[in-house]
């Protein structure tokens, strides 16, 4: 298991911000890893937020979906 405090400093160093971690994840904090670690790999920043339909971003924006 790597340290999420320095796989989100390499994120950051990598695109310029941390990993946008809204806590989609919960319960799962390694899956939360894997996907950091798959993020800074393919080059493309990791984002929670952008897994979401726009509808779960609707609704995530006026707080009517949690975690």
């Amino acid at each position: 298991m790597n340290n999420t405090k320095e796989l989100r400093k390499q994120h950051k160093a990598k695109f310029g911000k941390e990993p946008n971690i809204i806590g989609m994840f919960w319960d799962d904090p390694q899956l939360v890893e894997d996907n950091i670690i798959k993020a800074i790999e393919t080059n493309i920043p990791y984002d929670e937020y952008e897994l979401f339909t726009d509808e779960e971003k609707e609704a995530f924006d006026k707080g009517m979906l949690l975690f």
